[in-house]
Formats: C-alpha cells, sequence, structure tokens
C-alpha cells in the first residue's frame, strides 16, 4: 500500500500506529478536535491497512533489532579464543585479528614504546599486545535474562507446578473419569 496519499491521513496513521488515540492521532495529523470524525477515520479501510502496515514494519524492525542484540551477546558468550589463534608450520602462534567477529569478541590493545639496552645501542621500538575477551559473564547474564533464566518466582511457580504433578501421580487422582452420557 504504501504512504497514503492525503497526508494528513498519513499522520493520522503514523499517530495510531504509534499508539495515540484516534482523538489524539487526529488532532496530531493537523484536523480540528471532532472525536466523532476521528472515529470515522479510524474506521477508514485504507487507514485500516495502512495503521497495520505501519505496525507490522515496526515490529520486523524491533524483532530483527532484537535478534541482532542476541546474536552478538551469544558471539561474545560463547566464542573461543582458540579460533582466532594460528599455528604456523614452525609451530609460531598468532592471533589473526582480520578473521571476521574478532573485534567483536576481544578487546585488542596495542602499545609501542622505544626500548634501550645500553647507552651505547640504538634504541628499538617494542610493541606489546593485549588481548582479552570482552566479559563473556556479562553476555551470558543478559542472554539468561532474556530467556527467562533466573528468574526465582517463574522458577518457583514451575517446582511447585512439577511438584503437583509428582505428587498426582504418586497417588492417583481420585476425581472420576469422564462418562459418555448417552450410555
Amino acid at each position: 500500500m504504501g504512504v497514503l496519499k492525503n497526508i494528513k491521513h498519513e499522520k493520522f496513521a503514523q499517530g495510531i500506529a504509534k499508539g495515540l488515540s484516534a482523538s489524539a492521532a487526529y488532532v496530531e495529523a493537523g484536523f480540528k478536535k471532532n472525536d466523532g470524525n476521528a472515529g470515522r477515520l479510524n474506521r477508514n479501510e485504507q487507514v485500516v491497512a495502512r495503521v497495520s502496515e505501519l505496525v507490522e514494519g515496526a515490529a520486523k524492525r524491533a524483532a530483527k533489532s532484537l535478534d541482532d542484540v542476541i546474536a552478538e551477546y551469544e558471539r561474545v558468550a560463547f566464542t573461543d579464543l582458540s579460533e582466532f589463534l594460528e599455528i604456523d608450520d614452525d609451530g609460531e602462534v598468532s592471533f589473526n585479528m582480520a578473521k571476521p567477529g574478532a573485534g567483536m569478541v576481544f578487546d585488542v590493545e596495542q602499545t609501542r614504546r622505544r626500548s634501550k639496552k645500553t647507552t651505547e645501542e640504538p634504541s628499538e621500538e617494542v610493541v606489546s599486545v593485549t588481548i582479552k575477551p570482552k566479559d563473556r559473564l556479562k553476555a551470558l547474564e543478559k542472554l539468561g535474562a532474556y530467556l527467562g533464566m533466573g528468574d526465582k518466582a517463574a522458577n518457583e511457580a514451575t517446582n511447585d507446578l512439577a511438584e503437583a504433578i509428582r505428587e498426582i501421580n504418586a497417588r492417583g487422582s481420585s476425581a472420576p473419569l469422564a462418562r459418555d452420557r448417552d450410555a
């Protein structure tokens, strides 16, 4: 469908999609306050279709954003350092920061300094690199919270239900079985 031709109707539809009441969206769109007209416009087929389109698009964008955030937390929480280590034929170990995702999972700090062994020798540049994983525990906590893990009240309710089911299984149910009324 796309944007409505009437700009005020489009603004009205956007207001409704944002969660405004019909009256508030009507005024925000530039109309004079009139609850009857706001209600009528809110039932207009084109406006209803446009609101649905806007809400659906927002939901897709929100889901995509949430999926991206969760994927980042998963990457930080579950990526192993060994995925970025390379060992050559001579047994030399190197860290491959060019590998996709390395910068998202690790903090790399490189420092350069001049070193002089003796007063007669020229100084040489020494480069040191510090590689440390991003906070995996924090990423795991965020993932767990999103998945509902660690919610004490929910866990207790689940445990209570499980205990009740175990008890019913152990002693049997005293409720009569449903009988066919035609019999």
